[in-house]
């Protein structure tokens, strides 16, 4: 499992993780059904590293939270720093 360093004040950023790769996490807000309302944030995270398998996810990120890369190669835990 790979530890995801993440800055909670920041939205999209450079992430360190804790295997010495970098990484790019953007986000993109999903409006909802009723103009101006966000449903959601949709994260995309792409690795450095070509060995790393990056993800997609919806939703806000929550301390120790795992999330599982798109074929289930890598696991990220999530960490505020």
């Amino acid at each position: 499992m790979i530890t995801m360093n993440l800055n909670g004040n920041m939205g999209n950023q450079q992430v360190r993780l804790s295997d010495g790769n970098y990484g790019q996490l953007s986000g993109v807000r999903v409006f909802g059904s009723i103009p101006g309302t966000v449903q959601a944030i949709q994260w995309t995270f792409i690795p450095a590293a070509a060995e790393l398998e990056g993800f997609v996810f919806a939703g806000s990120f929550e301390e120790g939270q795992v999330i599982r890369s798109i074929n289930g190669k890598n696991e990220y835990k999530i960490h505020f720093s």
